[in-house]
């Protein structure tokens, strides 16, 4: 479905841009050509996965990713920055020859064809997780899984509306969330347009290429949407067709939401849920602004790429998203509850604690938090003691205008006393992961 589709839009579309960053650009007319020429010659050189470092700013590694799918070879995006020793063990990890660019282009203009090949269970992509454990898991997509991501994602009301227009990702090839805005715009036949580095470190390139873009589906994270309403321009006097916010990848505060909704009064704002094992993302809400009062949902219960549902509190995925070393069944680790039909986050199983005698989520501390006027992310931590038990919380809260004692007191009011932090850190920007999720290794340290 997904290569036929890309085919018939390359003899179709012509000049259109098909993928761009930064300076580059491929046109659909040139992108299954090219993507022939390169599984041409990786279908006669073997069967085992590819890898590639891809640089954002560089459009030859998606074209080289639908190489690797019509040539029958699972494709493994590692992360630029990581060191050559890192690397060489990913690399045996996976079993995978490294694609660098010079070779892939000498493929691009080979001028040989590739048939599609008629095996719809093979692997589509590998890429690498660090789970909770922070040691790197090595994940296997199939083409099926991720074709079925995209029947669901597509058929979404909010995504079908734009698909076929642009189509920006922030974020990088090793992130999982990448796979949602590009897939979508080949599959639409649509133009992709990946951040570079530089446009996501500085707001002027950032809102240079967001406007000469003509974004109509932004595919980001939480952190990367509170980064743009820093600046007040953000707005559909600069963007006028952006119609569809995909935000993933971590939770979505209230405040954010609010803000955004606010800025873009006409935008459907999806908040979607989904581990790297179940294929980018299993389900979605649209968030109105009388839902920024609380907790933000994650999905409406019936309506995912999956069936939900919860054991003992946990997230459990079951459906043709979820990975196929597990078997079509995939428990998250993710804790979960559902109100009115709507499915909510309520944090990892493997962060529970026993703190006074009760077992406490910092997740549902910081959800809390959240929704209090001013504050735009929360992140809570236990102190231990030399036994590891747990002696106390620490709230690390940014917003503005906030003090400690107001906090704890409004926090108070929502939840028994055992969960109100005793330690309090107002920071200025929380510190982030390169995928953009809260740091908490950085924050352990600072405790």
């Amino acid at each position: 479905m997904l290569l036929e589709r890309i085919k018939a839009h390359s003899a179709s579309l012509g000049d259109r841009p098909a993928l761009t960053a930064g300076e580059e650009v491929v046109r659909w007319g040139e992108l299954w050509p090219m993507a022939q020429g390169l599984a041409a010659r990786l279908r006669a050189e073997g069967t085992g996965p590819v890898a590639l470092v891809g640089d954002p700013a560089e459009v030859w590694a998606p074209v080289a990713f639908v190489a690797c799918l019509l040539a029958g070879r699972p494709y493994l995006p590692l992360d630029p920055l990581l060191p050559p020793a890192g690397q060489r063990e990913v690399l045996e990890q996976a079993g995978a020859v490294l694609l660098d660019r010079p070779t892939a282009e000498e493929g691009f203009s080979s001028g040989l064809s590739c048939p599609i090949p008629d095996d719809p269970h093979r692997i589509a992509y590998q890429i690498f997780t660090s789970g909770s454990t922070g040691k790197p898991k090595l994940v296997e997509v199939s083409l099926g899984n991720l074709e079925h991501f995209l029947r669901w994602a597509s058929a979404l009301p909010e995504i079908a509306a734009v698909l076929g227009g642009t189509a920006v990702g922030q974020a990088a090839w090793s992130f999982d969330l990448s796979v949602a805005d590009l897939y979508l715009s080949l599959l639409g036949g649509g133009t992709h347009v990946a951040l570079t580095g530089g446009e996501k470190k500085y707001l002027t390139a950032l809102f240079r290429r967001l406007e000469a873009s003509d974004v109509s589906l932004l595919v980001a994270t939480p952190s990367f949407l509170r980064l743009c309403l820093t600046e007040p321009s953000f707005g559909p006097a600069r963007l006028p067709r952006l119609r569809t916010v995909f935000s993933c990848g971590e939770v979505l505060p209230p405040a954010a939401a609010r803000r955004l909704l606010e800025r873009f009064p006409g935008v459907a704002l999806l908040n979607a849920y989904g581990p790297t094992e179940a294929t980018c993302a299993v389900c979605a809400v649209p968030i109105s602004r009388e839902m920024c009062a609380g907790p933000l949902p994650i999905g409406v219960v019936g309506e995912g790429a999956v069936d939900v549902s919860l054991e003992e509190g946990e997230i459990v995925l079951t459906g043709a998203s979820v990975a196929p070393r597990f078997g079509g069944k995939y428990s998250t680790g993710d804790l979960g509850y559902v109100e009115n039909g709507l499915l909510y986050w309520a944090g990892r199983r493997d962060l529970q604690m026993k703190y006074k005698g009760y077992r406490l989520e910092p997740a549902r501390i910081e959800g809390a938090l959240e929704a209090l006027p001013r504050v735009e992310r929360a992140a809570v931590l236990p102190r231990r003691d030399g036994t590891g038990q747990v002696k106390g919380l620490t709230a690390f809260v940014e917003g503005s205008g906030l003090e400690p004692e107001g906090l704890a007191q409004a926090l108070a009011e929502r939840l028994p006393p055992y969960q109100i932090p005793g330690q309090w850190r107002l920071l200025d920007r929380m510190p982030l992961t390169p995928n953009g999720k809260c740091d908490r290794k950085r924050l352990e340290e600072m405790l």
